[in-house]
């Protein structure tokens, strides 16, 4: 895949700082269009969130996201979306992100991705990022029992 030359120097350099800033990153270039997919933990119990985070950034005209495939194993807890502009020495930039808080629901190894998302007739992915569950180390909570009193 060729990179685009506005995606090089300091405007490239920056973004890969941004991503290593925020953890494991998974990154599809697509000329002047960048995708990515990154969680804030890789290793978590049962029951503990994670947020998966997807963003696009660049032309994102015509850009379609079909809805991301989430491993059994987790819920879906929360969804968010942000949009950022910005006009640099004349030209627009747009950055679209995506939260998903996923909730894993049993101890595993578990592969979130690869994500995906299309532009006119092209499509790009990301890298999958593995995701390692572990039993809690609290037990777990009992439901609480109706009590029957005989009188």
């Amino acid at each position: 895949m060729r990179m685009d030359s506005r995606l090089t120097g300091r405007k490239l350099v920056r973004w890969i700082a941004w991503l290593s800033a925020f953890g494991l990153t998974a990154l599809a270039w697509a000329q002047d269009l960048t995708f990515s997919a990154k969680v804030d933990k890789t290793t978590v119990e049962v029951g503990d969130p994670i947020n998966l985070i997807l963003t696009f950034n660049g032309d994102v005209s015509g850009v379609e996201l079909p809805p991301p495939q989430i491993p059994e194993g987790f819920v879906v807890a929360g969804r968010s979306q942000s949009t950022n502009f910005s006009i640099r020495a004349g030209a627009m930039e747009r950055s679209t992100s995506l939260t998903f808080v996923l909730i894993p629901q049993r101890a595993g190894t578990f592969q979130l991705g690869p994500f995906l998302i299309r532009r006119h007739k092209d499509e790009f992915k990301t890298e999958p990022i593995e995701v390692t569950v572990k039993k809690s180390v609290l037990p777990p909570q009992s439901q609480p029992q109706a009590e029957r009193f005989t009188i």
